[in-house]
Order: structure tokens, then sequence, then C-alpha cells
């Protein structure tokens, strides 16, 4: 019951390492808060834009603020392959930030924004130290974004930085928020099915995703390039994305989807995200090198090597596609 009750609390951060003690000292802040309420600030809307006649007039600090909503809202508009200056193009695919941090990170349980810019600097078990709320952006851009790094001198990494503060105003530095993060999941018993999961996509995903995954673009002149992203192909993330790994891809499904009516089982969620995972899709190089500190190493990493008190027991398969609780239960 102890070990169940510390992977739950590992589950938050999506560390899901086999030593979770060990993780758990790495990122300790001494920081010792209470939960504090989710809660948006008055010009923020349910489409995740803000109202700028809300906002103080002639204010260089909410030109900023309106500019990193905007950024994240439409991010390949701006920083991506649609943006006019190619110096601009950082990201590398079309999805916007709001693809997975939903409404421009304003919604619980979607990995929203609220707080974060309190919660930085912090420990990161991928690269094994700590690094900054612009290094962790720069995570994605190279990896959900499919593209490269932005200074972080950008004006545009600037004005996403200032949109995050802003969201978090009101949140002492440190403080855990109600919503934060992605909703648990336990371990699934067995390992999860792609074939299943094909059935699962199309019964309850194609309708928006499209039956090739290759989403909805808007067909409107404003908003995010895609209505519903792609989710394979060349058009989304790369392998090295959080997204591409089973356990958090299931905790993102079985929280968030379908959109409007999250009822999947936990079943199909992990089916589902194995099927979506095992589709072609960009392939980030070196991925060898994530998680140096191998004790822990996420257990759906699908790339070597391992733990070595594994001791060669579990396949690249294993890891891909679990059971989970076996590999758990080694430490």
């Amino acid at each position: 019951m102890k070990r169940f009750v510390i992977f739950l609390s590992c589950l938050v951060s999506m560390g899901f390492a086999i030593d979770h003690g060990l993780e758990k000292t790495k990122k300790a802040t001494g920081i010792n808060l209470p939960e504090v309420e989710w809660k948006l600030p008055e010009a923020m809307q349910e489409d995740g834009y803000i109202d700028e006649s809300k906002m103080p007039k002639d204010s260089k600090y909410s030109e900023m603020v309106i500019l990193g909503n905007k950024i994240l809202n439409e991010t390949s508009k701006y920083v991506g392959p649609q943006a006019k200056d190619p110096k601009k193009r950082f990201a590398g695919n079309n999805l916007s930030c709001s693809s997975c941090h939903a409404n421009g990170g304003t919604v619980q349980y979607q990995s929203g924004f609220v707080g974060i810019f309190g919660r930085f600097p912090q420990y990161n078990a991928r690269a094994d130290k700590v690094i900054t709320l612009q290094d962790r952006i720069n995570g994605c851009f190279e990896r959900s974004m499919n593209g490269k790094r932005m200074p972080d001198n950008a004006l545009e990494m600037k004005a996403m930085i200032a949109y995050m503060q802003w969201l978090s105003q009101g949140v002492p530095v440190g403080a855990k928020i109600k919503g934060q993060g992605l909703q648990k999941v336990d371990f699934l018993s067995r390992a999860a099915d792609p074939k299943r999961g094909a059935k699962v996509y199309a019964n309850k995903c194609a309708a928006c995703h499209q039956e090739d995954g290759q989403g909805m673009k808007n067909t409107e002149s404003t908003g995010a390039y895609y209505v519903f992203p792609p989710i394979w192909g060349d058009d989304t993330y790369n392998t090295g994305a959080g997204m591409y790994r089973l356990i958090k891809a299931a905790a993102y499904i079985k929280g968030n989807m379908p959109k409007g009516d999250p009822s999947l089982t936990l079943e199909e969620a992990y089916d589902v995200a194995a099927y979506i995972n095992s589709q072609k899709r960009p392939v980030k190089a070196n991925r060898e090198q994530d998680f140096p500190d191998r004790r822990v190493k996420p257990l759906d990493m699908d790339v070597g090597p391992y733990d070595p008190a594994e001791k060669g027991k579990f396949s690249t398969k294993d890891h891909r596609y679990g059971p989970y609780a076996p590999m758990d239960k080694i430490k």
C-alpha cells in the first residue's frame, strides 16, 4: 500500500520512475505549502483568449501578456511554419500549444499553466538537472512541436513567460494547484494492445482526428491552424515528446477524451494510446541520452539503456506497452 501511495504522488508530475524515492528526493524543494484553488484572472475567457477590454490600456506588460496568449493559442501563425518571418519558425509542425495545454493552459487536468510561473526553476528527470521555465518551453518546441529551441531573449519567449506569470497571479511560489498536471491513472494489468486500440480509435476518435489521424484543419482565417490536431504523421509530435510515452498518453486520453465527454475506460485509454503511438511520426534523434540517471527513468520510455536493477528482464517492447506493475516492483 505504501508503494502505491508513493506511485500516485509521483504520477502527478508524470515521473513514472522505478526508484520513486530517489526521484522524490531529487525534485524536493523544501517548500511546503497547502494546495491552493485553481483560479483564472477576470479577463480570461472560456475559449482560452483574453478579453482585451478588461486589460490595462497603453500598458507594455498587457501587450506582452496578450501576445503570449495568442502565441499559445495560434502557435503556427506566430512561431511555426505559417509565420511570415522564416526566422520566427521555431515550431516544426502546425500544432498549437493549446493542442495539449487546452485553451491557452486554462483548463484543469490538461497540463494547465495556472501557477506554473512559481514552480520554476525545477528538477527535470529527462535532463537530470534543474531547468528554467524557458528550458521547459523549449523542450516542448523541440519535441511536441518537432522544432528547435527559441532564444531566451526572443520577444515571443518573453511574451509567453509574461502570460504564464499573469495567469499565475496570486499563487504562492512553489505551491501546488488543484487541477495542475494530469489526472491520475492506474497501471493496466496487461500489456496495451494496439489492435484493440485501432477499434477504439475508429469508434471514438476518428470523428474529430479523422480516420487517417491527420486531424481537421481550421477553415477560418483566424485562430489555430487545426480545429482538431493530427496525432500521427509528419505534422505532429515526435518520438521524444511526453505524449509518445504510453502511461502519459493514456493519462491524458483517459482524463480528457473524447473532448467534452471523457468517457473512455482505463483499458480503452491505454489501448488507443498504444495504437496512436504505433503509427508513423517524426523521430527524435539521440533519445538514448534522455534520463541519464537510469534509476529515475520512466517505465514507459521505449529507448534504453534502462535501470541496471532490471538485469535485462524487460524488453523494449515491455517498456513501450507494459504491463508496468512488474517493473515497478523491482525496488
